[in-house]
């Protein structure tokens, strides 16, 4: 019988995993993350859906996650919106981000909790609409020939993918509160992650289950 969200096994299980999968990607050594990294790259360079997309939602990597620089590189080179997600502090509430517009390695500066994210000065993607959003912050997008729009496929972070595309992050859920908001279905979400990291764990109604999954073994839509 699947865990209750309420069961305290439910976040004990989670927890355990969670501090075992870090455990292991911590320990990888940097020429073995560099090697896994490329592989898992090219087949999201491969893709039909990244080769489409005008707009793609990315992040830059942390804590031996898997690296997009290739990604990055790709996407700017091709002239591709690269939206990078900024966390706001915890003042602003628990677990709160954006994606961010982001045109360059240059515009990246240390966020609210030491990971690299687009500076103050880069727009937000609006939750509400540009011009709602425009009139409360006193801003207007930098390219007008371009309006806002939401991402065509997001590249997500994980700590554990489970085989039915459940994400297990840092537990703190803001990719959660971003992809649940109104809309956010129409994007294609891939997660990327080791092989190693593909693990079964109780998944909750307030999980944003992921469309697919990228490792250095295989890339899978569900």
């Amino acid at each position: 019988m699947p865990l209750s969200p309420n069961d305290p096994a439910f976040s004990e299980s989670r927890t355990t995993l969670r501090a075992e999968l870090i455990r292991r990607r911590k320990a990888l050594d940097p020429a073995d993350r560099e090697r896994r990294s490329a592989i898992i790259q090219r087949r999201v360079l491969d893709l039909p859906a990244w080769r489409d997309a005008d707009t793609v939602a990315l992040y830059v990597a942390a804590r031996n996650e898997v690296s997009t620089a290739q990604l990055l590189e790709r996407a700017w080179a091709e002239g591709k919106r690269v939206l990078l997600p900024r966390c706001l502090p915890p003042d602003a509430g628990e677990g709160i981000m954006d994606f961010v517009l982001c045109r360059g390695y240059d515009e990246l500066e240390p966020g609210a909790f030491g990971l690299l994210e687009p500076g103050s000065a880069c727009p937000a993607l609006p939750r509400a609409g540009w011009e709602r959003d425009a009139v409360r912050t006193g801003r207007s997008w930098p390219d007008a020939s371009r309006p806002p729009r939401l991402p065509d496929l997001i590249v997500v972070p994980a700590v554990g993918i489970s085989p039915a595309g459940a994400r297990l992050g840092y537990g703190k859920g803001f990719y959660d509160r971003l992809l649940s908001l109104p809309g956010w279905n129409g994007a294609r979400r891939l997660a990327l992650v080791y092989a190693f990291q593909i693990a079964d764990f109780p998944s909750g109604p307030l999980d944003v289950p992921m469309h697919g999954y990228a490792t250095e073994k295989e890339l899978v839509w569900l």
